[in-house]
């Protein structure tokens, strides 16, 4: 066997894979509230795993062994399905949340990546969002300062988000099943017709899990902006000082412990049985809003009140932050 043929599949194999686990540190939500501007661009990542196992030697493994396919493409603006797309997540927002929250011009960035290996196909996902979202400030310098809407963050969109590529066609990137209709057709039916049909129709835009109480969330009020600015938190325009830092996803007592979401199915392909399984990586988010926010539960939902500073005697910080 040619030795340095045995060490250059190995390198690519490792690039590829660590491509893969990168996704799974993926932040799936930042965003900066401003209660000034009542506008913000967040940024929304949906990430998930899948895994077919396959017996070696099986029609798939022939199929996918060794082999690297990789489906990328960014869409700007409302053409090619983008409209449609945030009319859809907006009726979301409206229907699940009832909040004034709207996206308008979005920017979408599609990565979806098939490795073939003798036993088991890999497939990652990674689908990031950045809108231009307004309406999310409910009342402008109330007696209890502004009222700031944190509903929106955690909505699913069930429905199919077909978007028009250049180069692919017409892609679902909202389910799993989009990346085998265009790169394996075949394959993407016969996954339909099996058992494994929810797993592969599981929504990718499904941020529920970002929806845990504002209670759960690390919080940090840093007066001049120096702690969070230090730490690559905070990213405000210039000008700005006082800042309120959110952010869900470190398991600690206080918090909780967060996992991955793992669902497993079978389907018979080529009439042999393959193992699906999907993992979706633990909730991770961060949220910045300018001035001292405090949140607050509502008949609807939870809120943030933001006042230039914080009252004296009030907590500036949870779970550990400096």
């Amino acid at each position: 066997m040619n030795i340095s043929a045995v060490l250059l599949a190995c390198i690519i194999s490792t690039i590829l894979v660590t491509g893969l686990i990168s996704h799974a540190f993926a932040v799936q939500l930042t965003a900066f509230l401003s209660p000034q501007a009542n506008s913000a661009q967040p940024d929304l990542t949906a990430v998930r795993f899948l895994t077919l196992n396959y017996d070696p030697g099986s029609a798939l493994a022939q199929q996918f062994n060794g082999k690297a396919e990789h489906v990328r493409f960014t869409l700007n603006g409302t053409a090619g399905g983008m409209s449609q797309l945030i009319s859809t997540y907006n009726q979301a927002i409206a229907s699940e949340k009832q909040s004034p929250v709207r996206f308008n011009n979005a920017t979408l960035q599609y990565e979806g990546d098939l490795i073939g290996e003798p036993n088991q196909l890999l497939i990652s996902y990674k689908v990031d969002l950045k809108p231009y979202m307004s309406n999310y400030v409910l009342q402008a310098n109330g007696t209890q300062g502004s009222v700031i809407d944190l509903d929106w963050r955690s909505v699913s969109v069930n429905q199919p988000l077909i978007v028009d590529t250049p180069k692919y066609g017409k892609v679902n990137v909202n389910y799993p099943i989009g990346l085998f209709q265009v790169t394996h057709p075949q394959l993407a039916q016969q996954l339909l017709n099996s058992p494994a049909a929810a797993i592969m129709q599981d929504p990718l835009f499904n941020f529920q899990a970002i929806g845990q109480s504002m209670d759960s969330w690390h919080f940090l009020f840093d007066p001049t902006g120096s702690i969070a600015g230090s730490a690559g938190l905070f990213n405000a325009p210039a000008g700005s000082r006082a800042v309120s830092v959110y952010a869900l996803g470190e398991s600690s007592l206080r918090e909780g412990t967060f996992t991955e979401t793992v669902k497993d199915a079978s389907a018979t392909i080529g009439g042999q049985s393959v193992g699906v399984h999907a993992s979706t990586p633990p909730p991770s988010a961060q949220i910045q809003i300018p001035g001292f926010s405090r949140t607050e539960k509502t008949s609807t939902g939870e809120v943030a009140l933001v006042t230039t500073q914080a009252p004296q005697g009030t907590v500036t910080a949870t779970g550990g932050f400096p």
